[in-house]
């Protein structure tokens, strides 16, 4: 098992509630960025949609079933983060800087423009990471 599947299985058993509103919100959200995919795709490519109500129609299971998931996985992260509180040391965020900065062929003063000044944007993703990688574990070991 992947840790992309273990994190998908876990989301899935985990226990919380989960707001209807927060779920349409979500859905609301897909729908819109559909929508807007499906006209950008319109103008650079030349595609015709002729008819977007029905291909939004055919989508609509997918996206609200989606839209569960990531609403449902936000809250479990969320939940999680707050219990085990993983901890990022400067070393650990200086190498992920360099590694990112490597990869997308930018400067640090640009990556610290995006995700501010002490990289705490970058900081939130790697115990984000460190989450994943306790999940992983959990599910391994059941």
């Amino acid at each position: 098992m992947t840790k992309e599947q273990a994190y998908r299985k876990f989301v899935k058993l985990y226990d919380i509630e989960v707001p209807e509103e927060q779920v349409q919100n979500m859905f609301n959200y897909f729908m819109l960025q559909t929508k807007h995919n499906m006209q950008y795709d319109t103008l650079t490519t030349g595609a015709v949609h002729l008819n977007k109500s029905a291909e939004l129609a055919a989508m609509e299971d997918e996206m609200r079933e989606a839209a569960w998931f990531e609403t449902k996985s936000d809250l479990v992260m969320k939940e999680l983060m707050e219990k085990l509180k993983p901890e990022v040391t400067e070393e650990e965020l200086l190498a992920k800087a360099e590694d990112k900065c490597r990869k997308d062929g930018t400067s640090m003063e640009m990556l610290k423009m995006f995700f501010g000044p002490s990289l705490s944007g970058l900081k939130r993703d790697l115990q984000e990471e460190k989450v994943k990688d306790w999940i992983f574990e959990q599910m391994n070991g059941a």
